[in-house]
């Protein structure tokens, strides 16, 4: 990163981008009074010197969305944002991850949202207990993959301490 102070032009900029990354350089340009060439030639040292990625934040906030996404590997994935994941037969894997997971360093080839997940089961009749402590799972299970068994908590600490009793590898 760029050691030098920015500009109150180039911090104006960088502040509207922060608020909404999709703004244009007309939009951008109106807003702060300055000529259109000036803001492409700051967002372009901005580019290049401070902004790292742009992102998206989605309208809905619902617990119900999910993050579909194809990657290359799962090993760059924190487990605790995984849903569940496939292992496909191109060897990719398609993984469904919770709506606060895209913010992560993500490297995926394709990306869907989903607004609801489905069952074909009726999760009524069916209750799931923690591999950890044995209680009852209300809400979404963490799940945990360990030599070809998948194991589910029903918090984030039954899942650190169950892991941390594995043996060595």
């Amino acid at each position: 990163m760029h050691t030098n102070n920015l500009s109150y032009n180039e911090s104006r900029v960088l502040r509207l981008l922060m608020e909404n990354s999709r703004l244009t350089i007309s939009e951008i340009s109106n807003k702060l009074n300055l000529n259109r060439n000036t803001v492409s030639k700051i967002i372009s040292y901005l580019n290049k010197e401070y902004i790292e990625k742009y992102t998206v934040e989605t309208k809905e906030n619902n617990d119900n969305m999910y993050f579909i996404v194809i990657v290359d590997s799962i090993n760059d994935i924190n487990n605790e944002n995984i849903v569940e994941y496939y292992e496909l037969m191109n060897g990719k894997y398609m993984v469904i991850m919770n709506k606060n997971s895209l913010n992560n360093k993500i490297k995926y080839n394709n990306i869907d949202i989903a607004r609801k997940r489905f069952t074909f089961f009726n999760n009524e009749n069916i209750d799931l207990y923690c591999d950890y402590c044995n209680n009852k799972i209300n809400g979404i299970p963490r799940a945990y993959e360990y030599n070809k068994n998948k194991y589910y908590f029903c918090c984030d600490t039954c899942k650190s301490s169950f892991i941390k009793k594995l043996p060595e590898i």
